[in-house]
């Protein structure tokens, strides 16, 4: 199928205008909308990174594709990245017929990592309609975990970016696209640091206001879950007590693959979890 995105803007947040990119599937359609949010750790990642052989699948399987913007931390503060992030979700709810032009806004939230944390926190909003089913490709739902708030060691085989160096990534102006070129090192800072819950700007009663407790996990719609089991970023044991927690749940696990395991379509574990997800989906 060949692809054939529309860009559109759905929010102005002081200096950026926040967009978003439409995949409409013409493969007997589902009329259902998978609304998709990057991963980067809420530092880097840009909406339209999922590879578009993964995109593919969702529109031959019939569903809709949206991929929204959301400002990125340190120049925005957790509480505003999450809000301008459901304004994005509002948005589609209400200008799916007038400005996508199809017939439903019925929908499903799917992320990875970072996204998939805002997914999760989107779908607990009670001021917002029900996700029908959610997909979190190596996600979190809290920012509470101990080992988030520490020096990762992973990271620290790295070599160590100077304080300074890293200053200069921090603009004074709000962004929505952080290449992983020039990005990525802000993240690796901060996880080598133990400073990335800090460039949040997240104060003790943020990070329990968007952190989801076990009862807030078990009132979730349907939840494909995906991780490594030597995820290195997040630790495995969140995805296991995601899995426990949320009643009607799905588990796809791979070995000896890092955080992004997806990150190449042509793997072999990549291609399988895709499939299962699209099966689980239908």
């Amino acid at each position: 199928m060949e692809l054939s995105p529309i860009d559109y803007s759905y929010n102005d947040y002081h200096s950026l205008t926040l967009k978003a990119t439409f995949y409409k599937s013409f493969s007997s359609s589902k009329d259902h909308t998978i609304i998709y949010l990057h991963g980067g750790g809420l530092l880097y990642g840009q909406r339209n990174d999922l590879p578009v052989t993964y995109i593919n699948s969702f529109l031959e399987a019939g569903y809709h594709f949206l991929s929204l913007d959301y400002p990125l931390a340190p120049e925005s503060p957790l509480r505003e990245i999450y809000q301008e992030t459901k304004k994005g979700l509002q948005w589609f709810l209400t200008e799916y017929h007038s400005s996508l032009g199809i017939n439903s806004n019925s929908f499903s939230l799917f992320g990875r990592s970072a996204g998939a944390y805002l997914a999760l926190l989107l779908a607990k909003d009670p001021e917002l309609p029900k996700s029908e089913k959610i997909i979190s490709f190596y996600g979190y739902h809290t920012l509470k975990e101990a080992s988030l708030q520490r020096p990762n060691a992973f990271y620290k085989k790295y070599p160590a970016m100077p304080e300074k160096i890293i200053q200069k990534l921090i603009g004074t102006t709000p962004i929505a696209n952080g290449p992983l070129q020039t990005r990525y090192a802000l993240y690796l800072y901060a996880r080598q640091t133990g400073k990335w819950i800090s460039y949040l700007k997240a104060s003790e009663k943020d990070l329990a206001f968007f952190s989801l407790t076990q009862s807030d996990l078990a009132a979730l719609p349907p939840t494909f879950i995906a991780q490594s089991k030597t995820d290195q970023d997040i630790p495995f044991q969140m995805g296991q007590f995601l899995h426990e927690a949320i009643p009607d749940s799905y588990f796809f696990t791979v070995n000896d693959f890092e955080h992004d395991f997806d990150r190449q379509p042509s793997a072999p574990e990549a291609k399988e979890a895709y499939e299962h997800l699209i099966t689980w989906l239908s």
